[in-house]
C-alpha cells in the first residue's frame, strides 16, 4: 500500500525528559518509519513548544504542521495541579486544546497516528491508532485519588471508542486492557519496544571525557534511570542501598540517578543527604544522549526497583551495554527480561540487598547474566518493530475501508 498520508500527533510532546521513555521511543519510532515507508507521506503535527525541536526529521515524506494556535485552557492547567499533575505516568500532556475542525480531512490524511495515545484530534470517517503505555491506575489504585482514576478510565474507554488499533508496548498491557476494561481483544495488538540499537558507538577516550565532567571517571556505580514518579520505587532503593553500605563499607559501589522532574529530586537529594549518603550517591538529572551512552558504558550494573511498568526499556539497554541487571519481578519486567534477570521483591529491602550483595561478590553471576543478556536481547529487533507498526497502519486502513467508510 503506498501514497498514504498519515498524521502523526507529536503535540504532546515536551521538551527534555518530561514524557519518560515514550519520548525516546516515538522519536526514533518516526526515524525508523521514514525509512521503511519511503512512499508514505508523514504529517507531524507539531505545538510551539515542541516544533522547533523536530526540525531534524522534516525529509522529502515528512513535513511538520505547526498549530499555532494550540491555548492550553488555564483552568484545565489548575486543575492538573490541583489533582497533582493528572496523567503524568500516561506520558502525555493533559490540556484542552483549539484547532482547526477538519484539520485531518483538510490535509486529505488516511490514518491518524497517535503515539502519545490521546486521539485528540480525531475526526469521523478517518482510523486511529494509538498507543497505550499502561494501566497503572487500575492496577495500582492505590496510587491515586479517586477522581484521577475515573478520568483517566475515562479516557481509556473513550479510546476505546475512538481507535481502530490500539498498541499494548506488552502482553501485559494488553491483558490489563482485557482484565479492566473487557477490551475486545481484535482490537489490541502487542508490538514491543525496541529502540536500544540507537546509540552513537562512543569511543573510550570520548566516554571517559563525559564522565569526568559528571564526577564519574574511575566511580563503580550501580545505575537507575528513571524519572522520580512514585512507582519507581526510588526510596526503597535508597533503603536498601544504605544497609548494604553499612554491611559492605568498603565495597565501592556508589548509585547513580539520572530523570526529569526537579522538586521530586529535590526531596530525594534531602534524604540522601539526612541519610549521609551524598558522597555516594549522584544526581545526574536529564541527560543529552551521549552523556546518557557515557553512564552507561561506565556502570557496574543496572538496577531497577519499580513497582509497575508497562515496559521497562532501561532492560534492554543493559542488555545491550553488556551490563548485569538486578530488577524488581513486578509488571512487564519479567516479561521483558526473561531468564537474563535477578530478580527481586519490590516490596523488600533485604531481598534488593541481597541482590546488591551477590552482584559485588559473585564473577560468575555477573557473567552469567550478561551472557545471557546478549542472548536476550536478539528477539527485540527495532526494524521489525517499525515494520509492525505499518502493518497495523495499512491494516487499520484497510478494515475503515472494508466497511464502507
Amino acid at each position: 500500500m503506498s501514497k498514504l498520508r498519515i498524521a502523526i500527533d507529536l503535540t504532546p510532546l515536551l521538551p527534555d525528559g518530561k514524557n519518560g521513555g515514550a519520548k525516546i521511543l516515538v522519536l526514533n519510532l518516526l526515524s525508523q518509519l521514514q525509512k521503511l515507508a519511503p512512499d508514505y507521506q508523514f504529517l507531524l503535527l507539531t505545538a510551539p513548544w515542541n516544533h522547533l525541536e523536530l526540525a531534524e526529521y522534516d525529509n522529502q515524506n515528512t513535513q511538520r504542521l505547526l498549530l499555532a494556535d494550540l491555548v492550553e485552557d488555564t483552568n484545565s492547567v489548575k486543575y492538573r495541579e490541583k489533582l497533582k499533575n493528572l496523567w503524568k505516568r500516561l506520558k502525555f500532556k493533559l490540556a484542552r486544546l483549539t484547532y482547526a475542525k477538519s484539520l485531518l480531512k483538510n490535509h486529505q490524511i488516511n490514518l491518524l497516528f497517535c503515539p502519545f495515545s490521546a486521539p485528540r484530534f480525531a475526526e469521523n470517517n478517518i482510523p486511529v491508532v494509538a498507543i497505550i503505555y499502561d494501566l497503572q491506575h487500575l492496577d495500582y489504585p492505590e496510587f491515586f485519588e479517586l477522581r484521577e482514576q475515573q478520568l483517566r478510565t475515562e479516557f481509556l474507554n473513550n479510546l476505546l471508542e475512538k481507535a481502530q488499533k490500539i498498541i499494548c508496548i506488552s502482553d501485559f498491557c494488553r491483558q490489563s486492557f482485557i482484565k479492566h476494561l473487557k477490551a475486545p481483544d481484535n482490537q489490541l495488538t502487542v508490538i514491543p519496544i525496541s529502540i536500544q540499537d540507537r546509540w552513537h558507538g562512543l569511543s573510550q577516550e570520548i566516554t571517559n571525557q563525559y564522565l569526568i565532567e559528571l564526577g564519574l571517571v574511575n566511580c563503580s556505580y550501580a545505575f537507575y534511570p528513571a524519572n522520580y514518579w512514585q512507582h519507581k520505587n526510588h526510596r526503597l532503593l535508597l533503603e536498601a542501598y544504605k544497609i548494604y553500605r553499612e554491611k559492605c563499607p568498603n565495597l565501592p559501589l556508589d548509585l547513580v540517578f539520572t530523570g526529569d522532574l526537579k522538586q521530586q529530586e529535590n526531596q530525594l537529594r534531602q534524604e540522601v543527604a539526612d541519610a549521609n549518603l551524598s558522597d555516594y550517591v549522584h544526581f545526574l538529572g536529564f541527560l543529552d544522549e551521549k552523556s546518557l551512552e557515557a553512564v552507561w558504558c561506565g556502570c557496574k550494573c543496572l538496577v531497577f526497583p519499580s513497582l509497575y511498568e508497562g515496559f521497562g526499556m532501561p532492560l534492554l539497554e543493559a542488555m545491550y551495554f553488556a551490563k548485569p541487571i538486578l530488577c524488581s519481578n513486578a509488571g512487564s519486567l519479567p516479561e521483558v527480561g526473561g531468564d537474563a534477570v535477578l530478580y527481586f521483591n519490590p516490596n523488600s529491602s533485604e531481598d534488593l540487598v541481597n541482590c546488591l550483595l551477590r552482584i559485588s561478590y559473585d564473577p560468575d553471576l555477573v557473567a552469567q547474566l550478561v551472557r545471557k543478556g546478549k542472548e536476550r536481547l536478539k528477539i527485540f529487533n527495532g526494524q521489525e518493530m517499525a515494520k509492525q507498526y505499518i502493518n497495523i497502519f495499512e491494516l487499520a486502513i484497510v478494515r475503515r475501508q472494508s466497511i464502507g467508510i
